[in-house]
């Protein structure tokens, strides 16, 4: 094979992990914006409660979100781990 078809081919690899892992990282960041407003929502909703047993039920959604969301934002930050 010659050089620049070998070129051409890595080139092509590079470019197809470099094009997966961009659009892994599109769908990430979707997911987390969703979280967000799910988040936000889930806060509002809690605010607004007077039982004691939903606020509780809430609070733990919330806290479940929250860690969703930092995972996957260290995941969005390090990709390779």
């Amino acid at each position: 094979m010659k050089p620049k078809q070998f070129l051409k081919k890595l080139g092509l690899l590079f470019n197809q992990k470099h094009l997966e892992a961009e659009q892994r990282r599109q769908s990430l960041k979707a997911a987390l914006k969703q979280l967000k407003e799910k988040h936000k929502a889930l806060k509002a909703e809690l605010e607004a409660s007077s039982s004691e047993v939903e606020r509780q039920q809430l609070a733990e959604k919330i806290g479940i979100l929250e860690t969703q969301r930092r995972k996957g934002i260290d995941k969005l930050r390090n990709p390779d781990d």
